[in-house]
């Protein structure tokens, strides 16, 4: 079960966004606030992905993997069994690379740290990258190299640096868990989706907050 936050924030704007669609796969920029799949109690008011491609393509899609209901960005799914079968090789295989941007504070004093603590009892790896600083805040890349439950969020904390609007994991104030699914690296190509717009806008806010242009 997903850690919650005392407060939910409002889904992102507009439905997901279809990145490509092939004979075998549709790759997706999924909004922050949609489910993968549907909660074991539904609710009416839920936005869901997989009915979503069921409605808009007229197909029974199967999930690869999923994101959290707050995290935004890159999502695959299947379209037939075949399909399917082939991808989840790709991703137990470790074949498939994610990369996710994210949000965090204070930034580390490296700029690059690999994080090797187990979660779970199971060996985990994510390795962490400063893209850019401003204030007492950051931006930054996770690649991990293994695919633990909520890992990227677990490991940042670990390293000090909890994602912003990540209350579960000891985060400071944020619109949401300011997460980011920017790439998949297939045998089949690299799909990316561009920062989220709340990502984005929050970021801009905190760049002018830390040069003194806003207070």
């Amino acid at each position: 079960m997903e850690p919650a936050n005392p407060a939910t924030p409002a889904p992102s704007v507009g439905p997901p966004r279809i990145i490509l669609e092939s004979d075998d796969f549709v790759f997706i920029d999924k909004p922050a606030g949609w489910l993968s799949i549907p909660a074991r109690e539904p609710k009416a008011t839920d936005l869901v992905v997989s009915d979503w491609v069921r409605t808009a393509l007229s197909l029974t899609p199967f999930l690869v993997h999923r994101l959290d209901r707050f995290t935004s960005g890159v999502m695959m799914l299947a379209k037939n069994k075949e399909s399917h079968r082939l991808a989840n090789s790709w991703f137990e295989k470790r074949i498939v690379k994610k990369t996710y941007h994210f949000l965090a504070s204070p930034p580390p004093s490296r700029p690059a740290i690999q994080i090797k603590t187990p979660i779970d009892g199971k060996p985990s790896q994510t390795l962490f990258e400063i893209l850019e600083t401003t204030g007492s805040a950051f931006y930054g890349k996770a690649t991990p190299l293994t695919g633990r439950f909520h890992q990227v969020r677990a490991h940042a904390a670990e390293a000090g640096f909890p994602l912003l609007g990540d209350r579960a994991f000891g985060g400071a104030e944020g619109p949401r868990v300011c997460l980011h699914a920017h790439s998949l690296d297939t045998p089949i190509g690299r799909f990316t989706a561009p920062l989220a717009l709340d990502l984005e806008t929050l970021w801009k806010r905190l760049q002018e907050k830390a040069s003194g242009r806003i207070s």
